[in-house]
């Protein structure tokens, strides 16, 4: 039997807040300071709507701390359910309480979704039953390890049939996003989130389009958003004028604003925190060929292989997702059509 901690005493009384922590003083024992995170906001939002509505539920596969549902399992203990590394079980265990007329939000890393493709499918997508998924570490994780990224739930997401997928970008997104796949929309929905927590940008907008421009569309979803700005804000005094759309749902695709932005600037640079195969650019690309539009397309991924692990700052960077790499992705891409 593991002994999570084993030979540190305080790793030993409280094995949960020794998981994955960072470099700290043994003698002292790691660091209490926590900040806010999309993973705090989650479980907070969850717990309220199951005070507001009895039918609400949560599951979790051995990761009630991680995906951020202490507070849920303490104050609604009866319609909290862990099934232990199981995360195929979670799946199908939730598709059994949606069919009793329950309203399950099964709450999962992204990497470990994976492991429950075949429920996707043929439990949960054949029924088109009402589960919420909150993908949780989806993107980059850094130092949790290349393992633990969170770079293919959009492409593998994107093919269930019926499924709706929200990316917040800020708390309040998250937010709202929660309530509305819980309590309003039907059938399965993902809602995707990061690890940590928001950057600079932090309202809720439900509209796509967040910045006007005539030379350069730049289309993302996200908390990838932060860089974008930060990118075309930088373009801006350079004499480039750059036209930012971010989209709340990928599944479906705000397509009507992207068409009308692509008409007027000839140019679509499309950034996203996952693996380029199954990447919602390549949706986006060959609808508007499908209509007609034509212009300079390319698209800012995280390519074809797999990310190695190391801090996040890093690993922006050699993703070409930071702030800088976009500003010259943006001016390759208009110095180029």
């Amino acid at each position: 039997i593991t002994k999570k901690g084993k030979g540190y005493e305080l790793a030993e009384k409280m094995p949960a807040a020794y998981h994955g922590v960072g470099k700290f003083d043994p003698a002292l024992g790691a660091s209490a300071v926590h900040k806010p995170c999309f993973s705090d906001v989650f479980g907070q939002t969850l717990t309220e709507l199951a005070l507001e509505n009895p039918r609400v539920c949560a599951i979790t596969a051995a990761m009630r701390d991680g995906t951020g549902l202490k507070t849920f399992s303490e104050t609604c203990p009866e319609r909290y359910f862990d099934v232990g590394i199981a995360e195929e079980h979670a799946l199908s265990m939730a598709c059994g309480m949606a069919k009793q007329g329950l309203i399950p939000a099964v709450a999962i890393y992204s990497t470990f979704l994976q492991r429950s493709f075949d429920m996707l499918l043929h439990d949960l997508a054949l029924l088109q039953l009402h589960v919420v998924l909150g993908v949780d570490r989806a993107g980059l994780v850094g130092e949790d390890g290349r393992t633990h990224h969170g770079m293919f739930d959009v492409g593998y997401l994107r093919q269930v049939p019926g499924m709706k997928i929200y990316c917040p970008a800020s708390f309040a997104e998250l937010r709202r996003m929660l309530r509305q796949a819980v309590l309003e929309d039907k059938g399965p929905v993902a809602v995707r989130y990061p690890r940590g927590g928001e950057g600079n940008y932090q309202t809720d907008k439900a509209q796509s389009l967040l910045k006007e421009g005539t030379d350069c569309t730049v289309v993302t979803y996200g908390t990838t958003i932060n860089a974008v700005l930060e990118a075309a804000e930088g373009c801006e005094k350079e004499g480039i004028s750059v036209e930012v759309l971010k989209l709340a749902t990928i599944a479906p695709l705000d397509f009507a604003a992207v068409e009308a932005s692509c008409r007027k600037t000839g140019r679509v640079l499309v950034v996203e925190e996952t693996s380029n195969h199954g990447c919602a650019a390549d949706e986006l690309f060959a609808r508007l060929l499908q209509s007609g539009v034509t212009g300079h397309f390319c698209k800012q991924n995280l390519g074809d292989g797999f990310i190695r692990h190391g801090a996040m700052q890093d690993l922006y960077a050699l993703a070409g997702l930071n702030a800088q790499a976009l500003r010259d992705k943006i001016r390759e891409v208009c110095h180029e059509a």
